[in-house]
């Protein structure tokens, strides 16, 4: 998935070199291309982290249980959250919980509970790695926002603007298809 991401993307940029590298089945070391492709896997990190704080979060609930202090350890989450959302007892209910920078507070000492939060994927360093992406979030969105910072790093402002524009919009209509709806409620007669 991320070789197929960068691939769209070099295409968007014409880098040509770059998108014959990427389909050659035994590619000849080349440090010019693998130097581009380690910067838009940079970009791609960005832009994946970008979008899952700020339009799409992905959700996650684990079982956890506090220690000794009545804490609740964030290394003991599944994920690297972003946002805790809510703290559930054993009975699925909400209890109260308050928010320090290494773990969170509860209020029973070696209880189980769980934590529903908002986290971001695991970053990737090669074209090798599996990407995690929202649901409705396809490789053209991505590719777009990558191919902004791209153009934005190399000082081709209009371009990179170009591209924003695209990845903006493009967010929009995902939003749109797979947001909420809400429908007028008709007066029967």
């Amino acid at each position: 998935m991320t070789k197929d991401i960068i691939k769209l993307t070099a295409t968007f940029l014409g880098l040509d070199d770059v998108v014959n590298y990427l389909d050659a089945s035994e590619p000849e070391k080349d440090e010019s291309n693998e130097k581009i492709i380690n910067e838009l896997i940079v970009y791609l990190n960005y832009v994946v982290r970008e979008v899952t704080k700020e339009y799409y979060p992905l959700s996650r609930q684990d079982k956890v249980t506090s220690n000794e202090q009545c804490q609740i350890p964030y290394s003991s989450l599944e994920k690297s959250a972003v946002s805790i959302k809510d703290v559930k007892n054993s009975l699925g209910l909400s209890v109260k919980f308050e928010l320090y920078p290494e773990y969170i507070s509860v209020q029973s000492a070696q209880k189980e509970y769980f934590v529903s939060y908002n986290y971001t994927p695991a970053s990737v360093s090669n074209i090798d790695d599996e990407l995690v992406l929202p649901l409705g979030l396809d490789y053209f969105v991505i590719s777009y926002g990558i191919a902004s910072e791209y153009a934005l790093s190399k000082l081709l402002y209009d371009e990179a603007e170009l591209w924003q524009t695209k990845f903006r919009n493009s967010l929009e209509r995902v939003k749109s298809r797979v947001g909420e709806r809400r429908f007028q409620a008709r007066k029967l007669k």
